[in-house]
């Protein structure tokens, strides 16, 4: 047995034993590193227990959860009034199954999307404290270093990229780039406000995880990465609530950002960096110019399917309404996907599925702002950051999700659920914000 499997062995043990010792909070931490370790296809899984580690976790966090429950009042759903359009959107694909395309693919990948809304349901309700927040917050940062350390093992491929080392369901490259972006204000605030511990850590996780974004070379999460880092600082550069030193901090990881682009980046990842303006009309030859011509397909299935053809619906009707030169350009393949989460979600929820979707955003955002805005009124400038901190996490993931079908990923539920915890946390208690009004 290879240090790497025996590690993992070790520590799904010990953490899965105080799960029912310490409580649930702990099955969340341990369902994060099983996510990112994704031991079943690493080199050194081959050497442990062919099980489903997840749905142990999973099955541990839900029974403790039940035993606990008590325990867990504080984060209850009348705290999260925007997640009733989550659970709406949720029916919508329950209730396209009947018009669905693929049934059966769709039924299949339905039950998936239940599954993450029950443990996005756990996240939310077990992370009940600031701490149990943090720690979560820091294990996806340890997970995405991991992502990190695989790409700079595995090295890149004769086209530039690094393939395999991703998620079960982010398992491509630019997937796998798109769940490391939202770490990248989350490093910036552990560095910022951590202890010297935490410092020295977050600095070797964030050099793992740049290194990893370089090496991956997706344009779509190097403008991810842009816009999380980009809205993160100019907060704490423009904002009238400031801590000590902050701005000698934006100074210090503008500095370090700079050194470290000149010392990791090559030619490969400038030249397809490069390649993001020449390839963003319709009319380009590229793989940007081909997406935008999926992305219009869409309008033309959704009006013949307007309540959406359903989970995979559109990879099965793309050779219908995409151009034979669009559908010959990788003649293996009698399919596209439609490469982005926003499309993805439109083919197939239809227009009433992507308006429930952007209503929810819509109201998690105003949330979002209220809770910072109370923290700011309150004083809580460490807390503000948090929730600027995450904000910016998804704000990053969101663009990112633009360029690939990320409209079910993991990591976007889990973003929802951290937000909802930071407006539960630290927002007024409904009956405060009654007698407010």
């Amino acid at each position: 047995m290879s240090k790497l499997a025996l590690l993992f062995i070790l520590i799904f043990t010990s953490m899965f034993v105080a799960i029912f010792i310490i409580g649930p909070s702990v099955g969340v931490f341990l369902y994060e590193l099983v996510y990112f370790l994704n031991p079943h296809y690493r080199w050194w899984g081959g050497s442990i227990p062919n099980v489903s580690y997840s749905f142990i976790v999973t099955l541990a966090m839900l029974v403790m959860f039940i035993v606990q429950h008590k325990k867990h009042q504080h984060n209850i759903l009348a705290r999260a009034p925007e997640v009733k359009w989550l659970a709406l959107l949720l029916l919508m694909y329950c209730a396209v199954t009947i018009v669905a395309v693929q049934k059966e693919l769709h039924t299949k990948f339905l039950i998936e999307l239940i599954k993450l809304y029950a443990v996005t349901y756990i996240f939310y309700r077990v992370l009940d404290t600031r701490n149990k927040l943090l720690v979560a917050l820091f294990i996806y940062v340890v997970g995405c270093a991991y992502i990190g350390y695989e790409a700079m093992s595995v090295g890149r491929n004769s086209a530039g990229r690094v393939e395999g080392i991703g998620t079960v369901d982010a398992p491509e490259a630019n997937g796998t780039a798109a769940m490391l972006v939202p770490a990248i204000p989350l490093l910036i605030y552990f560095v910022w406000r951590g202890n010297w511990k935490l410092k020295l850590a977050t600095l070797i996780f964030g050099a793992l995880i740049a290194n990893g974004l370089i090496l991956i070379n997706s344009r779509g999460a190097f403008l991810g990465g842009i816009a999380a880092a980009g809205f993160f600082m100019w907060v704490m550069a423009f904002s009238k609530y400031k801590l000590p030193w902050q701005r000698m901090m934006v100074m210090f990881v503008l500095i370090g950002s700079t050194l470290g682009v000149i010392r990791f980046t090559d030619d490969v990842f400038w030249e397809r960096m490069g390649s993001i303006q020449n390839s963003s009309s319709k009319e380009s030859e590229g793989s940007g110019g081909r997406r935008i011509n999926y992305w219009l397909a869409t309008f033309d299935m959704v009006g013949d399917y307007p309540f959406g053809t359903g989970i995979w619906g559109y990879q099965t009707l793309s050779r219908f309404y995409l151009s034979e030169e669009l559908m010959s350009d990788r003649k293996e393949q009698q399919t596209k996907a439609v490469h982005s989460m926003w499309f993805q979600g439109f083919s197939e929820v239809g227009w009433l599925g992507i308006g429930l979707f952007f209503t929810f955003l819509a109201h998690l955002t105003l949330r979002v702002r209220k809770t910072k805005k109370y923290l700011a009124e309150k004083g809580d400038i460490e807390n503000f950051y948090l929730v600027l901190a995450i904000q910016s996490g998804l704000l990053g993931f969101l663009i990112a999700g633009s360029f690939i079908d990320a409209f079910r990923a993991v990591v976007l539920y889990w973003f929802f659920a951290y937000s909802m915890v930071a407006n539960s946390l630290f927002y007024l208690s409904s009956e405060e914000l009654t007698d407010k009004n």
